[in-house]
C-alpha cells in the first residue's frame, strides 16, 4: 500500500479521494472506529449552510454588457444554489446514518472480515435476525424540487474514497468507500442495477469486480450475494439509489425482490441504502416494504414543493440577486407571487422561469423583470408540465403519482431564440447604416452637403413633412408650370422644384431608411 501514500486529494467521477486522517468523533460510541474517525467532523448548521451553499460570480457591472454576452452570463443561475430548512434535516440525517451504519462494521474489532463473510452468507435468508444499527430511508418526491442535486451537494461533503495505511500505529492497507450513488436502470431491471453497481465500483477504485462477479451469463441471485460481499469488503458508507421509479415489477422477479434485498442489505451488512424517487415510485413501493423498513429510525421523507412563506422568500431573494437586465428590479411581493403561482414552487421551475424572464426581456429591448413578462414565459414554457402544476394546485396526490414525471424547460432552445432576435436586430440596424454611408458615396456634391448625410433619418424625414405642408403644388401642365417659370427668370428644372414636383433624392431614400 505505500504507493497510496502519494496519492493526492482528487476527483474521481463525483467524489474526492483522499488519504485517511482520524480526528477524535467525540461521541464515545465512534471512537476506536477508524471508519467513522476519518470521516470529516460533524457540522453544525451554520458549517453545512457554508458548505452546501453556491453562489456564483456576480459583478453589478455584468449588467452593462452588450445583450449577446449577457446571454452567456445569464446561464450562471443554473448553478445557484440556495441552502433551506429540508437541505439542513436531509444533512443530518445522513450524518447520523453514515456513521450509525459504520457503529457495527469496526474493522480494527479481531474476527471482523470473517463476519463479513457468514454475514453475506446470511443474505440467502429470508428473515435474518441481527443487530445491525444501520438505518435507511426513502425520499419520495415530484421532479425538479431539487433532491438529485441535493442529495449530490450532501454527499460531496464527505470524500467518496478513503486510503488507510495505518491505524494507531499499525499497518491498516484498506480501501474505505464512504458513498456510493447509482441511477435505476431505465429498464427497470435488477440485473442492470447489479451490473452498474460493479461498474461505478471498477471506475473508481481501478478493480476488475464487473470480469470477475457479473461476467458472463449471472442470474440475479448470483449477482445480489456478490454485490453484498464488494460493498461489505470497501464498507460501503451508505448506497443512495436514485430514479427508484424506474424499477419494474416485470422485470427478473419484480421491484419486491430487488426491495427486499435492500432490506437485508440494511439488517444484514449494516449497508445504510436511501432510495430516491418521484410520485410515482409510490406504487413501487408496497406497503410491505414500508412496513418491513418502519424500525428503521431515521423516517421516510416527503420532499413537497416549497410553500409561499418566509424560505420562498429567502429563496426568491438569493435567487433575485442575479440579475443580468439594465434595469434592475426589486423581488416585490407582487413578482414573488407571480413566479410562485407559475412554478407551485417547484425550485427548478423557479429558477428557469426567472432566467427566462430575462432572456425575453433583454431580446425584445425592455430590459426589466415584470409580472407580466414572469407569466408570459411560464405559459410559453410549461405547457407540457400543465397538468403537474394543475395536480399540485388541487393538492391531487394520487393524480400526482400517476402522472409522468415532469416534463424540463429547454433553455437551450429559448436562448437560440433570443440570439437569433438579436442578431436580426443587429443586422438591420447595420443595413441602415451601410445605405446611409452608400448614399453618401455616391451622390454628387451638388446633389446633397456632406454633414446633411450625416443627419439621423429620422430628423430628415420630420423636415420634408414641413416641408410639404408649406410647399403647394401649382396646377397646370409640366409646360405651363415651366413656362410660367421662364416669365419668373426660373429653370423649368426650378420651376418644377418650387411646385413640389421635384424632391432631392436624398428625400426619398432616407424616408426609405426610416
Amino acid at each position: 500500500m505505500s504507493s497510496n501514500q502519494h496519492i493526492p486529494s482528487l476527483l474521481v467521477g463525483k467524489g474526492r479521494v483522499e488519504q485517511a486522517t482520524y480526528l477524535d468523533p467525540v461521541i464515545p460510541n465512534y471512537q476506536g472506529n477508524p471508519l467513522i474517525e476519518a470521516l470529516p467532523p460533524i457540522l453544525t448548521q451554520d458549517e453545512t449552510a457554508e458548505r452546501l451553499a453556491f453562489y456564483p460570480e456576480y459583478d453589478e457591472e455584468h449588467r452593462k454588457m452588450p445583450a449577446y454576452l449577457r446571454l452567456h452570463l445569464i446561464q450562471n443561475t443554473l448553478q445557484f444554489f440556495a441552502p433551506l430548512p429540508i437541505h439542513f434535516d436531509l444533512e443530518q440525517r445522513f450524518s447520523r446514518m453514515i456513521r450509525l451504519g459504520y457503529q457495527a462494521r469496526n474493522p480494527a474489532i479481531i474476527g471482523f472480515w470473517g463476519d463479513v463473510q457468514s454475514r453475506v452468507q446470511s443474505l440467502s435468508l429470508v428473515r435474518q435476525s441481527s443487530r445491525s444499527t444501520a438505518t435507511g430511508f426513502t425520499i419520495i418526491g415530484i421532479s425538479g424540487v431539487g433532491k438529485t442535486t441535493a442529495i449530490e451537494a450532501i454527499l460531496s461533503l464527505y470524500p467518496q474514497v478513503i486510503l488507510h495505511n495505518h491505524y494507531h500505529e499499525r499497518d491498516f492497507g484498506f480501501t474505505q468507500i464512504v458513498w456510493l450513488k447509482l441511477d435505476c436502470p431505465f429498464d427497470g431491471s435488477i440485473k442492470g442495477l447489479c451490473l452498474n453497481f460493479f461498474q461505478a465500483v471498477d471506475d473508481l477504485l481501478g478493480t476488475r469486480y464487473y470480469d470477475n462477479y457479473a461476467g458472463g451469463r449471472k442470474t440475479v441471485d448470483e449477482l445480489l450475494p456478490r454485490m453484498a460481499l464488494v460493498a461489505s469488503l470497501h464498507s460501503i458508507g451508505v448506497l443512495v439509489i436514485d430514479e427508484i421509479q424506474h424499477l419494474s415489477q416485470a422485470k427478473s422477479g419484480g421491484s419486491s425482490k430487488m426491495l427486499n434485498f435492500f432490506v437485508q442489505l440494511i439488517n444484514t451488512i449494516g449497508l445504510p441504502v436511501v432510495l430516491v424517487g418521484t410520485y410515482k415510485a409510490i406504487s413501487v413501493l408496497s406497503g410491505e416494504f414500508r412496513q418491513t423498513r418502519r424500525g428503521t429510525g431515521q423516517g421516510d421523507l416527503v420532499w413537497d414543493r416549497m410553500k409561499n412563506n418566509h424560505d420562498w422568500q429567502w429563496f426568491v431573494k438569493c435567487l433575485w440577486g442575479y440579475q443580468y437586465v439594465k434595469n434592475r428590479s426589486r423581488p416585490t411581493q407582487e413578482l414573488r407571487d407571480a413566479l410562485y403561482e407559475e412554478t407551485q414552487g417547484i425550485t427548478d421551475f423557479a429558477i428557469k422561469v426567472y432566467m427566462l424572464a430575462q432572456i425575453r426581456t433583454i431580446a425584445n429591448g425592455e430590459e426589466a423583470v415584470t409580472e407580466q413578462g414572469i407569466r408570459l414565459v411560464a405559459k410559453e414554457s410549461l405547457r407540457l408540465a400543465y397538468p403537474i402544476l394543475q395536480a399540485l394546485k388541487n393538492k391531487d396526490t394520487r393524480l400526482l403519482a400517476s402522472v409522468e414525471d415532469v416534463h424540463p424547460i429547454d433553455i437551450d432552445q429559448f436562448l437560440q431564440n433570443a440570439q437569433n432576435q438579436l442578431s436580426r436586430a443587429e443586422q438591420g440596424q447595420t443595413s441602415t447604416v451601410t445605405r446611409v454611408n452608400n448614399l453618401d458615396r455616391q451622390l454628387p456634391p451638388t446633389a446633397v452637403d456632406a454633414t446633411e448625410a450625416q443627419i439621423a433619418a429620422t430628423e430628415v424625414v420630420q423636415k420634408v413633412s414641413r416641408r410639404r405642408k408649406k410647399t403647394a403644388p401649382l396646377e397646370g401642365s409640366l409646360p405651363e408650370i415651366s413656362a410660367s417659370g421662364e416669365k419668373q427668370k426660373l429653370s423649368a428644372y426650378e420651376a418644377l422644384r418650387q411646385a413640389g414636383l421635384i424632391r432631392p433624392a436624398t428625400e426619398y431614400l432616407l424616408q426609405e431608411v426610416s
